[in-house]
Formats: C-alpha cells, structure tokens, sequence
C-alpha cells in the first residue's frame, strides 16, 4: 500500500540551479536536499548558503538524477545554464553551445533510501523529468507535494502521477512567478524560480480529470497543438487529497 509523507520537514529540490528556490524553502523553515548536476552551480550554492550547510539545514548533491547510479555526460549551456541537461537536443536548443563533462548520476530511490522521503519534490531536470517520475511508480512511499516542469508531455506526466495515487492537481503559470510575493516572508519571487508550493498557489485543488480537461484547453489540445503564447510556462502540482 502507498504512504504519502505527512510530516517530513524537508523538501528535494531537483534541479537547484541558481538557488533561488532553495532559498525560498529555506526561509520557509523547511530543511533541504538540493541536487543540481552541474559542480559550478554547486560551488556557488555552497558558499551562498554556507551557513545552512554548517546548520545542515542544506545538503547539497552534485549529481543528475538518471535511471541507473554511475557516471553519465551532462552538457553544460554556456548561454544559459538553466538549458544544461543529460540530453544534448534540449541543452543544445537553439544551436547554443555547450560543453560536455561527466558527471555522478543517482536514482531517485537511492536519494530517498538516503535521505528519507520529502514533504515535497520538485522536479526540473530539464528534458529527463519523465526519467524521475517514471521512478515515482515503483516507490511505496511518496512525497505528499510534488510539482514537474510541463512540457510537450504533460498528458503523460498527469498521467503518471495520477497512477501513482496522487488526486489534486493545480497548473501553475510560470511566467507570472515574478509577479507573486509570500507576504507572510515579504518574499517577492525572482524571476525563473518556481514560486509556491502546495496550498499556497491560489485556486482549489482539481481532480485528475478536470486538470486534464483544464490542461487541453489552456496549454495544449489532446492533438498536441500548443494552445498559449510562448511567453508562457507551467508547472504542474499535485498532491495527495484523500
């Protein structure tokens, strides 16, 4: 039977990048398993948040997460480090350059066998979130929050976490981050961060099958078809209702 982590006061930060969201987490009283694959990013979180990391409150992971533990090549953006990623066709969009180092991979399990299974998983590995929550399905206990990065695959995405047992959802619009402020912080979202989690992004939760009625008709028709402008991007959240 699936268990869904009730009380866990740490949330995976899949994908930290600049830091941004970890920082949020972090002023949110939240604990933190950041992993990021790229060491220079890594470099600079570590002395950002140097102080959490002696609190350890931070734990920072300099790994891909992929479908086997080891070693993979990761190509890193030299134009923008937010594109780096495990497949050469996302991070090279555009015709950008990049270059290509060999990083440590692990498997979501193993994080969680280490770390123990998060309050909320964030997810954006950019162009391998699927690999993640393909990974999701063979696990027994689950994050209660997690949110992925939408892409031409969302249907499939909803798909799998519905299989997983999760029955709320909610499509959060990412260009409209900036926008946003946790007034209970005086947070004002940066610009590329993720914005918030859970209950704390306005509107109610929707089952699964109005989120993927709501979904064809705001982001992309059941043929595939974008619907929206290119000035915006999702996320989607879902959690465990009942």
């Amino acid at each position: 039977m699936t268990r869904f982590a009730q009380d866990s006061g740490f949330i995976f930060d899949l994908g930290m990048n600049n830091g941004d969201d970890t920082d949020y987490y972090l002023r949110l009283g939240y604990d933190v398993v950041a992993v990021e694959a790229n060491p220079a990013l890594c470099e600079r979180a570590s002395k950002r948040f140097s102080q959490a990391v002696a609190d350890g409150r931070l734990k920072i992971v300099n790994a891909a997460v992929w479908e086997t533990s080891g070693e993979t090549n990761f190509f890193v953006n030299l134009q923008n480090d937010h594109w780096s990623s495990i497949d050469i066709g996302w991070a090279g969009r555009d015709n950008s350059a990049c270059r290509e180092i060999t990083v440590r991979c692990v498997t979501l399990p193993e994080l969680f066998d280490e770390y123990a299974v998060p309050h909320y998983l964030k997810i954006d590995v950019e162009g391998v979130d699927h690999v993640v929550l393909d990974q999701l399905l063979g696990v027994s206990h689950l994050p209660k929050f997690v949110s992925v990065e939408d892409c031409r695959f969302g249907f499939e995405y909803m798909k799998t976490l519905f299989a997983c047992g999760y029955d709320g959802f909610k499509l959060l619009d990412q260009s409209t981050v900036p926008t946003l402020t946790d007034v209970r912080l005086g947070h004002v979202f940066a610009p590329g961060s993720s914005g918030p989690l859970g209950a704390d992004i306005e509107g109610p939760w929707m089952s699964y099958d109005d989120m993927v009625d709501h979904y064809s008709r705001t982001v992309r028709d059941f043929g595939g078809n974008r619907l929206a402008p290119r000035t915006q991007w999702w996320d989607i959240h879902c959690t465990r209702l009942n």
